[in-house]
Parts: structure tokens; sequence; C-alpha cells
């Protein structure tokens, strides 16, 4: 592990741009649930069932379930960011990574000071309404206070709808997401296991071009065999620590 690390750490210094992609299990060191994970709702309730009721078409016609549903299963505990995000945020300060590309919609990376965030499938802690003329955005304390099931605008009384991407809908960002990425000497990978499209073809894309790929996940993952270096562990925040040092 000790190898991996400092070899890690000396493909940052030599890499002229590094981005790092985030997946679930950078946030579940910090008490966010995985969703696909083990005890996640999608084994627990089944992924059709849960595909069906996040799903844009099924928001438009039952509103009303959907929020049910939603408020159930998809409010995140109070956390705060783990000591992986802190990590990151302070590799970004020190000019090591140009950026950071999350499928995670928990906010965290922001909340630990990282600047340069693509949040692809949004921010859970926003909502927006849906009035074409409206679009007033709301955070997440005035859904969790609202009356009723169904959140509404205060300004026109338009449904508000999570900022994140549901089923049927196109992931935020493509392009910059994918450009930040292919214009990458090196890319990080941290806790996903690059199942997810289109971010995991982006990355597949990537790792084409070139060899400067390392992979910092538990378990395995679809590009194991496309990585320069992988790093297998559930602790990411304990390695990105040891490789900050070696930064130094």
């Amino acid at each position: 592990m000790q190898d991996l690390i400092r070899r890690t750490a000396d493909v940052i210094k030599n890499s002229r741009q590094t981005v790092v992609v985030t997946g679930a299990g950078i946030s579940t060191e910090a008490g966010i649930p995985d969703f696909r994970g083990e005890n996640g709702i999608y084994r627990k309730l089944g992924e059709d069932r849960v595909m069906r009721i996040i799903n844009i078409d099924f928001f438009r016609h039952n509103p009303e379930e959907f929020y049910g549903f939603y408020r159930q299963y998809f409010n995140f505990p109070a956390v705060e960011p783990s000591q992986a995000h802190y990590m990151l945020a302070r590799m970004e300060q020190e000019g090591y990574l140009a950026g950071i590309v999350t499928q995670n919609i928990d906010n965290l990376h922001q909340k630990a000071g990282s600047k340069k965030v693509i949040p692809i499938h949004g921010n859970a802690e926003q909502f927006v309404c849906q009035g074409s003329r409206c679009q007033a955005r709301y955070d997440a304390s005035y859904v969790l206070d609202y009356p009723e099931t169904v959140p509404r605008c205060s300004v026109c009384n338009n449904i508000l709808k999570p900022d994140v991407v549901l089923f049927g809908e196109n992931i935020y960002n493509y392009v910059d997401a994918r450009e930040l990425i292919m214009s990458s000497q090196l890319v990080i990978v941290i806790g996903s296991s690059l199942t997810v499209y289109p971010l995991a073809g982006f990355v597949r894309e990537f790792s084409t071009l070139t060899q400067d790929l390392i992979i910092i996940n538990k378990g395995p993952t679809s590009l194991d065999h496309a990585a320069l270096i992988k790093i297998d562990t559930n602790t990411t925040g304990t390695v990105l620590e040891k490789i900050y040092k070696h930064l130094q």
C-alpha cells in the first residue's frame, strides 16, 4: 500500500492537469447511504420500483406519490464532509487538482471548500420552481418545513422539483464534464465502480488515450485493467492524507 501511495503522489506531481472523478464511495465515509450498496434502497425496494418513481415522467404526473417517496428515502442525514472531501479541497487549493466531476448530489465537495466542482447529477439541497417564467430556487429547509407533501413556490405557486437528475433526464453539464476529463493528463477515480453512464463512458474514453488513470475504490471497477495504479480501500480519507503528505 505504501508503495502505491508513493507512486500515486509521484504521478500527481508530474501531471500538468489532474481531475478527480468521485462516486458514492467517498460519501459513505461521511455517513451518506449508498443507494446501490448492500443496504441501499435499490436492493431493499427493487431497482425497477425506484427507477419507476424517481423518474421525470412520474414526477410530472404523480407529484404527490413522488414526493411521498422522495421525502421518505431521499432525505440525506445532516452530515459533515469526510476527511476525503477535505483532503481533495486542500489539494485543489494548493494547485494539485484542476477540478472534480462528481456523481454525488450531497454537496459535500462544495461544503469542504472545493471550488471547481461539476455535479453532473445535480444538488439535492436545492429545489427549482417548475414555472417556466419563474425558476425560483429554494434550499432544502424550505421544502422540509413546507406544510404539505408537495412543495410549491412562494412566488407563483408552481410545484418545486429537486434540482437533481431524475431518470429520463439528461445529466447536467455534459459538455463541461467530458471536456474537463478529456483535457486532463491524469484522472483519479475515487469511490466509484464506474458502472453508471455517461460518466463511466467519459473515463473509459479517457483511458483509451492515456495510461494516467488511477483508481481508489473499495472492490473492483470496470476499468481496473486500464489503471496505472489501483488502490483498494474503504478508508479513502486516510489514503488521500498519506498521498498529500508525500506531495509536500
